[in-house]
């Protein structure tokens, strides 16, 4: 028998006696107040939640958010630690946190539809979603088009080096270097658009509202803080699937905001080692 199978034997004897002298000395509707079982769960729960040690208290600090209530906390625990085996999903891509050359993303599958790219490829999961997500904007009237979706390294050094020349030697801000492109991930999409006048068409109004229900979260948002923050410019056309427990993450405890949340799985949850 091991450690966890004795320790939940012990859980349940303790608790059994303990339930028959609280029967003996309360009314048998207040004895059963706490379904039993309940009472278990919960128990082990204290016990094997504390993933690698890890305490609450130290989440917390490392994401700068102190100010949780009791239920706040435990939730911020348990939707940050349920997104440790998500690590591949939530690779934080930017100026500071280069991709190597030769990366490249893992399952991916190639779609060819009526008005998309000729070779518009993703990630697996994250193309299931993108097909579940058009359908569903479909029916509420609105056609959502991936204009861009996977590059590779060559392809967006390529198109680094043309936007260069096109602008006298300076970068537009719009496209990023070989490297620091959530393209080469293989899981963010440009839709319909690359223009910032177009950020009120329908398709990106209908992803403003939606997208967070498929997992997609937009990238780069609007605001001087935003820009600071992740190093580029508005893009209401540019999402990335980071599946929709980081969603939730983001939208309870960073804004919305999904640099932030990512900075913080990498800083804080995924890059932290074990408390001896």
């Amino acid at each position: 028998m091991n450690l966890k199978s004795s320790l939940v034997l012990c859980l349940l004897f303790a608790l059994a006696a303990s339930g028959v002298s609280a029967a003996e000395n309360k009314e048998p509707k207040q004895a059963k107040s706490v379904p039993f079982f309940q009472v278990i769960q919960d128990k082990l729960q204290s016990l094997f939640v504390k993933k690698h040690a890890r305490e609450r208290k130290q989440l917390l600090a490392c994401a700068g958010l102190t100010e949780l209530s009791h239920s706040e906390k435990k939730k911020f625990q348990e939707e940050s630690l349920s997104l440790e085996n998500r690590q591949d999903w939530l690779v934080l891509v930017d100026p500071q946190h280069v991709l190597p050359a030769d990366y490249q993303p893992a399952d991916m599958t190639a779609e060819f539809k009526p008005g998309w790219p000729k070779k518009a490829q993703l990630r697996r999961e994250a193309m299931q979603q993108l097909l579940i997500m058009i359908e569903a904007a479909q029916k509420d009237g609105v056609r959502l088009v991936p204009i861009s979706t996977y590059r590779t390294w060559q392809y967006q050094d390529g198109l680094y080096r043309r936007n260069l020349a096109r602008h006298g030697g300076k970068p537009s801000g719009y496209v990023a270097r070989a490297g620091e492109s959530q393209h080469h991930l293989g899981t963010a999409v440009d839709f319909n658009t690359v223009s910032p006048k177009d950020e009120n068409i329908p398709a990106l109004v209908w992803l403003r509202e939606h997208a967070g229900e498929y997992g997609f979260s937009l990238s780069f948002p609007k605001g001087a803080e935003a820009e600071k923050e992740n190093g580029y410019p508005y893009e209401a056309w540019h999402y990335r699937y980071i599946t929709r427990d980081a969603v939730r993450l983001q939208d309870d405890f960073f804004g919305g905001d999904q640099h932030k949340t990512l900075k913080f799985l990498h800083d804080c949850v995924f890059n932290t080692q074990p408390e001896k």
